[in-house]
């Protein structure tokens, strides 16, 4: 039986860790290169969180400064007001005031467009409470409870459309649900039917969210001919687009083209809804 030679059996173990090492070497190379590409590749995004605007709307001890709508509403409605348009507007101002703060960060771009809808809704709703014209707001079920900032929800409704004469407002049955309940639905029901409104306009949001609850029971339980979503005064979810889409509608709407947002509709409606741009008549 041959001896084993020690010197032959050092340098193989030898080979063996120099070659393990280099193999530990390259692996550590190549997460490091990966890692420096990613970060090249991937700079970080500025973000801006929504609610930090909550300022603008103190935290008020007051009530809600316009009624709850009934059917004996109609009877003290103007005469001048029967017959024509009632715009309803579902879940005004939501993104703000019911958003979880732990997701109201956004990119810049989706950041501008939440604060132009909110401002251009804010900006409708007190100029068509002021005129008179009738406004129904579906705010959501138990807000007090529900909201981020129930006071400062209340603020911002009585800064907003406290100043009409004819502004009244309904209950959906949650917060996350733009559905009215079988009372509200038959409330809504007889004041409609007592004003006979020759248009319904629909705004708020979301688009194909609480406001598709709330236009669906509307066209299948009370007036479905008459009835239509504005463009103009309907909101995105933030959820529902890109950053480069919220950059693209921005845009487009900033110069009073809201056909992407037409579009955005009817994707979400799948194609089921009357869609109508605000009539020319219409404070805006």
């Amino acid at each position: 039986m041959k001896g084993t030679n020690p010197h032959k059996n050092d340098r193989g173990m030898r080979e063996t860790r120099a070659i393990s090492t280099l193999a530990v070497l390259s692996v550590a190379l190549g997460c490091l290169a990966l890692l420096l590409a990613g970060c090249a590749d991937a700079p970080s995004v500025p973000t801006k969180r929504f609610t930090e605007i909550l300022y603008r709307y103190p935290q008020a001890q007051e009530p809600l400064q316009f009624p709850n709508l009934s059917a004996a509403n109609a009877d003290a409605v103007a005469s001048t007001l029967r017959s024509r348009t009632v715009t309803i507007i579902v879940h005004p101002a939501y993104a703000l005031f019911f958003r979880d703060e732990r997701r109201s960060t956004y990119t810049e771009a989706k950041y501008d467009l939440l604060k132009f809808q909110l401002d251009n809704e804010a900006r409708f709703m007190s100029e068509f409470a002021r005129s008179g014209n009738l406004l129904i707001l579906i705010l959501p079920g138990k807000y007090q409870k529900d909201s981020i900032a129930p006071l400062s929800y209340t603020f911002y409704l009585n800064a907003t459309a406290a100043g009409g004469t004819s502004v009244f407002y309904l209950l959906s049955e949650t917060s996350s649900s733009g559905s009215l309940s079988v009372d509200a639905i038959l409330t809504l029901h007889d004041f409609l039917s007592r004003i006979k409104p020759n248009l319904i306009l629909v705004g708020g949001g979301f688009i194909g969210r609480c406001q598709r609850e709330f236009y669906n029971q509307l066209v299948t339980y009370i007036e479905g001919k008459s009835s239509y979503i504005v463009p103009e005064i309907s909101t995105i979810s933030p959820d529902d687009i890109t950053d480069q889409q919220a950059a693209t509608i921005l845009a487009s709407i900033r110069e009073k083209d809201y056909t992407p947002v037409k579009k955005f509709i009817e994707k979400k409606t799948r194609g089921d809804a009357n869609i109508l741009p605000i009539p020319p008549d219409e404070v805006m």
